[in-house]
């Protein structure tokens, strides 16, 4: 069969109920017949969002509107991110299948925020969207800019530099203005890899993005640290996701936990129209090298095909192709450590078993070559393990799921051995393993610890050595003390006292 013409449309209005005009552009082949539509809202740039694929899906029968989310490049209204994602996307979908060259049907693509878009409309349950496939995104948005009770500040500094500052410096007028604007943004970009961005104190002032720059979203987000009213309002229910979905997260994605909380959420409420593709990847392309470590090539775009993947879904669910998308079980899972994919029926996974390690040590811990260990023998009476914070000092972090800028916070998978010849680091390994282990499911860490603060971060890292001694991260996490009951209010520690905290490291599916 012979490629299509593709018609290309640039700058397409619509209005949404409000009176603002979104602006969006349409490619859709030359046909004669109604067709269905997919749609995508981004507030990166409709010209270059996704080209590929719109060029691709056309040729496959579909009309393709890409369209800047409210306040972005060619949208009119002021940009506020989420808060209007929810109606607006239910009038570009409902404005979508309106259109005398759309058949009624539409589905919604892409990924990160533009994930959160597709489900922020699809909550509001317009009647002519059909499905979606959310990747590597989040239901609530409070997941993306919290975990444990601290605030994401790699994510939301990167996050905010890049895609927003940048962005209003660049379609500043030409000008004296603008250069200096471009300047400053680079410099705070540039400053990210140094750490000096990260170090400016308050962080609520950051320069660009914070409170003295309104309406601040990085420093609004700050501002209200447990999950209240801001983010209940831009927070997606699962009890309203009752669509077909399919989910595509990476387990070195920032996104990873929440991809996976969200299917089984969405499934305990009854969503039983979902499928999951879950590989070893970071939090954009679908390569079988992350960080430093190479999947193979059963991991890569190559051979997955992503696209085909999403294509499948929708000529299943917007045109009505008996192609077997909802065949066989639900969930499709990368296994590191055997580098293969699996299919499994739920997560978590009904025939795991859970399984306690406990930490020993002889009360020095601290790095790689201290003596602490990991075993399923319980403790006895064992003396404390104890370090010192240095706030001017921190632990860095090295790879793991990291979002949104490489320069600083370069994600994946790499060596832990420089990170734990720290003496502030307490390393607890297994003997060396005499048979393959399966770790498939969520990890977390029961820590009793005491601290001279009445505040502090603990952190947690899930590790495999090889038999080289490399020692891979497969998860990590956080807590904030005074938020480690994980409820509306801030309950600061009593110094020195014990105090128990639960540490959600995350999941995987790894074989050590």
């Amino acid at each position: 069969m012979g490629r299509r013409s593709v018609i290309v449309e640039r700058d397409v209005e619509m209005q949404t109920r409000d009176g603002v005009t979104l602006r969006a552009d349409v490619y859709r082949p030359q046909s004669a017949q109604p067709l269905p539509v997919l749609l995508q809202r981004t507030p990166y740039d409709k010209r270059f969002s996704a080209l590929s694929f719109a060029l691709m899906a056309a040729d496959r029968g579909y009309a393709v509107v890409i369209q800047d989310t409210r306040g972005r490049l060619a949208s009119e209204g002021e940009y506020y991110p989420l808060l209007h994602e929810k109606a607006d996307g239910y009038d570009a979908v409902e404005w979508a299948a309106a259109q005398p060259w759309a058949d009624g049907q539409v589905g919604m693509f892409g990924g990160s925020y533009v994930g959160y878009t597709q489900l922020a409309a699809a909550s509001e349950r317009p009647p002519s969207l059909k499905a979606i496939a959310p990747t590597m995104t989040f239901c609530d948005p409070y997941d993306m800019a919290y975990t444990g009770g601290a605030y994401s500040l790699g994510l939301s500094v990167s996050w905010a530099l890049g895609s927003d500052a940048l962005l209003r410096a660049m379609v500043l007028p030409e000008g004296p203005e603008k250069a200096a604007r471009l300047e400053q943004v680079i410099d705070l970009m540039d400053g990210m890899a140094s750490g000096d961005t990260f170090r400016r104190l308050p962080v609520a002032d950051m320069p660009l993005i914070g409170r003295s720059h309104p309406p601040s979203f990085f420093a609004d987000g700050l501002a209200h640290p447990t999950r209240d009213a801001h983010w209940r309002q831009v927070a997606c229910a699962y009890e309203s996701l009752d669509l077909p979905i399919l989910h595509v997260g990476g387990w070195y994605d920032i996104f990873a936990a929440v991809t996976l909380s969200d299917y089984a959420g969405l499934r305990r409420a009854g969503n039983q129209r979902q499928r999951v593709l879950m590989g070893p990847w970071l939090h954009g392309p679908f390569e079988g090298l992350v960080g430093d470590v190479d999947f193979g090539v059963r991991a890569s775009a190559a051979a997955v095909l992503p696209d085909e993947v999403q294509f499948r879904w929708f000529d299943h669910w917007l045109k009505g192709a008996e192609n077997g998308a909802m065949d066989g079980p639900p969930i499709q899972l990368f296994v590191m450590g055997e580098n293969r994919w699996r299919t499994e029926e739920e997560w978590p996974l009904a025939r795991a078993q859970a399984t306690t390690f406990y930490l020993h040590s002889g009360g020095s811990a601290n790095t790689a070559a201290g003596d602490g260990a990991l075993s399923m023998q319980p403790p006895s009476e064992e003396p404390v393990d104890s370090f010192v914070y240095d706030p001017r000092n921190p632990v860095p972090t090295r790879g793991g799921g990291l979002c949104c800028w490489r320069a600083a916070l370069n994600a994946g998978a790499f060596d832990q051995r420089d990170v734990e010849a720290r003496p502030d680091v307490l390393v607890y390994t297994t003997p060396a393993l005499e048979q393959p282990v399966e770790v498939t499911g969520p990890v977390e860490l029961c820590l009793w610890a005491a601290t001279t603060a009445p505040d502090t971060d603990f952190t947690a890292k899930l590790v495999d050595v090889g038999p080289c001694g490399y020692a891979r991260n497969v998860q990590d996490s956080i807590v904030r003390a005074r938020f480690r009951q994980g409820g509306p209010q801030a309950d600061f520690i009593r110094p020195n006292e014990p105090t128990e905290y639960v540490i959600q490291i995350g999941p995987t599916s790894n074989v050590f």
